[in-house]
């Protein structure tokens, strides 16, 4: 009698399943390569949560990022959320577990780690299929190592960029200020007996011209003493012998 080469229905039923989980792992990685060409925190953080929209299509996705104190600040979702954004940050500020399963008992929270620091809290409630959920959250377990990794990276490479942006601002401000600034420097040549000074095209100027010309000085008119006896002594009060 020929061999029956028929799997089992059980084994038949394990089969499909393992075929759908490596779907779904395949799927997983694929969407993930797209974190990697993301450039800012939330163009990552958008694209992680279109990699978990599309696996488990679920009514609620949102990441909320943890400040150093553990508590919630920004949250990031691509739809309508059922909660308001204040409830959401005083429900998860202080979560530290690894994962938790949600009230509906459809969904779970998964803490997105780097480097053993944690960095925020995905939610995915009421998933499409409820009774898969057990899988579904294997499977986010075994790629939040990689979401953690993309949004420390784009953390630090907005910190870079807006480092480079400042640097690039104070070096404007300074080129600036040094394109303002005149100085006379060399060998001046001056008249010996009127103090005109001749320029580069050979013509002889005033002193206050020139100066006015190669720098920001200003003059402003007035007589010394020895100019003033020189010049003006008829108009000199007379001093008592």
């Amino acid at each position: 009698m020929p061999e029956d080469t028929n799997p089992a229905p059980g084994t038949e039923k394990e089969l499909h399943a393992a075929r759908q989980l490596i779907s779904q792992y395949a799927m997983a990685f694929d969407l993930l390569t797209r974190i990697a060409h993301a450039a800012t925190e939330k163009e990552v953080i958008d694209n992680i949560l279109q990699v978990f929209d599309l696996l488990f299509s679920p009514q609620t996705l949102f990441y909320a990022a943890l400040n150093h104190d553990r508590q919630v600040g920004r949250v990031y979702f691509l739809s309508p959320l059922k909660d308001a954004v204040p409830a959401i940050q005083a429900r998860l500020s202080g979560f530290s577990r690894r994962y938790a399963w949600t009230d509906s008992g459809n969904g779970f929270q998964i803490m997105i780690r780097y480097n053993k620091t944690d960095l925020g809290v995905l939610e995915i409630d009421d998933v499409q299929f409820p009774d898969e959920k057990e899988r579904y959250l294997s499977l986010s377990l075994s790629i939040t190592e990689v979401c953690g990794l993309a949004i420390e990276n784009a953390k630090r490479y907005q910190f870079i960029r807006d480092a480079e942006d400042q640097l690039r601002t104070e070096k404007e401000k300074l080129e600036k200020a040094l394109s303002e600034v005149k100085t006379l420097s060399g060998l001046i040549p001056i008249c010996s007996h009127c103090k005109k000074i001749r320029d580069d095209k050979g013509y002889w100027n005033q002193v206050e011209a020139y100066i006015s010309q190669h720098s920001d000085a200003k003059f402003s008119h007035g007589i010394c003493q020895d100019c003033l006896q020189l010049h003006y002594a008829d108009y000199m009060p007379k001093t008592k012998e």
